[in-house]
């Protein structure tokens, strides 16, 4: 099992290099892999668009105002 720590930064990264898509992408490689019936794999890659998701409105929430 993939650590949180680990899947926080799988996030990160993922939101650095997709910016506003990340969780499109965690979506996309969970699409890619639900046919393989690699449940480890599809748990992890849900976690990281989970954790996508939790950070994007955190983000969000705390912005400053322009």
């Amino acid at each position: 099992m993939i650590s949180d720590l680990e899947i926080l930064r799988a996030a990160h990264l993922m939101m650095h290099q997709y910016g506003g898509n990340a969780e499109l992408e965690a979506a996309n490689y969970i699409e890619r892999i639900r046919g393989r019936a690699d449940w480890n794999k599809l748990l992890t890659w849900a976690r990281i668009q989970r954790t996508i998701a939790v950070l994007d409105r955190t983000a969000t929430r705390t912005s400053l105002p322009n």
